[in-house]
């Protein structure tokens, strides 16, 4: 079920995932003449395009109430599309809307791998949704700023075992790492700053939270997750106001509560039960900070 419903998502991102298209424009008009009368309609037409990028970064895997596993290098490359469309026609901000597919490893041994500790490997694939906001056109260099949302498909195991630590912690971290060698159904969540010079070249830093599910149940999960939707649906209704009287102040204002929400959520989840504030088991959490480069095009 879990595979069918990640396949169909993918299909609904691929429309997205398409080059610029080189008709779009900022400002289009069509006028109609009828002798003396002349009606003019004029909109705002989304720029696109296309994002290839690559990430690597410090990432701390948790499961909370068990013996701290090890840090490790986390790779990610990633596939997407999006599309800008300006606030309003006073203003240089623009909104931003995205899709993406991702795949990325966790590595413990090619760097920040603490021996004391077990150490968990691992891969996984992902599909992405971003909102946010860009202080220039795609096409000219200007900061960014985006939130992420969506799910994922893990895999993950024990790496080995830890060194200068007594049997007993041992033995726990290893049962309790071992416990999670399978594949596994997630979501996850990221902020992201970026500049882009020239409309070309990309560079991010970013912060993102992974949750993998342990013995996922679908409809707790359904629920938490339209939760989560309702909570950050009523926060975008509140700065939408904002939005039109300073842009430029709420691209940041939504950036970090958006943010700092999504982080709450997910603590939650991670200590109270992966399907909060339904029942359920306690995930796997894998927090990262990555530094990223990438090309628009």
């Amino acid at each position: 079920m879990h595979i069918a419903a990640t396949l169909a998502l993918f299909a609904c991102t691929l429309p997205l995932l398409a080059q610029r298209d080189s008709t779009a424009k900022e400002d289009d008009s069509l006028s109609i003449d009828r002798g003396s009368v002349r009606i003019e309609f004029s909109v705002l037409l989304p720029d696109r395009l296309s994002a290839l990028s690559f990430s690597a970064g410090y990432a701390w895997p948790s499961i909370d109430g068990s013996p701290q596993l090890s840090p490790a290098t986390t790779l990610e490359l990633e596939f997407g599309a999006q599309a800008a469309r300006r606030v309003r026609h006073s203003t240089d901000v623009y909104r931003l809307e995205g899709t993406s597919i991702s795949v990325a490893a966790l590595v413990p041994e090619l760097g920040f791998r603490d021996h004391s500790r077990a150490a968990v490997e691992g891969w996984r694939f992902g599909f992405r949704l971003a909102s946010g906001h860009r202080f220039s056109a795609l096409d000219r260099s200007g900061l960014y700023l985006l939130h992420a949302g969506g799910w994922t498909w893990s895999y993950v195991r024990p790496s080995t075992a830890p060194r200068n630590a007594d049997s007993m912690t041992t033995a726990v971290a290893l049962a309790t790492a071992d416990s999670y060698r399978t594949s596994h159904f997630g979501a996850n969540t990221s902020a992201t700053i970026g500049y882009s010079i020239g409309g070309i070249v990309t560079l991010e830093a970013s912060y993102q939270r992974v949750l993998l599910y342990k013995n996922h149940v679908f409809f707790p999960w359904l629920g938490s997750l339209l939760l989560e939707g309702l909570a950050q649906s009523a926060l975008s209704a509140a700065l939408a106001g904002a939005q039109q009287r300073n842009p430029s102040a709420a691209a940041i204002a939504t950036l970090v509560l958006r943010s700092a929400l999504s982080w709450g959520i997910y603590q939650l989840r991670s200590t109270s039960g992966q399907h909060f504030p339904f029942k359920g088991n306690t995930p796997l959490l894998w927090d990262e900070l990555r530094i990223g480069i990438g090309m628009q095009f």
